[in-house]
């Protein structure tokens, strides 16, 4: 849905241990971003930074 809706590559993956502890699943991009494409369902955007994950979104 993400890719048709926003297209360019998106991938499914776990929630990186470092920003959280609980099990879940994040979308990578590799667009980018646009807070017009969110929806209910997202709770934050982070972008990497090196090492570091940065949030740049949140609801």
């Amino acid at each position: 849905m993400f890719r048709k809706r926003i297209g360019g590559s998106a991938v499914l993956k776990p929630v990186p241990r470092s920003l959280s502890s609980s099990c879940g699943s994040a979308v990578f991009f590799t667009s980018p971003f646009d807070a017009a494409d969110t929806d209910e369902n997202t709770e934050a955007v982070y972008i990497k930074d090196g090492d570091i994950w940065r949030e740049i979104w949140k609801r």
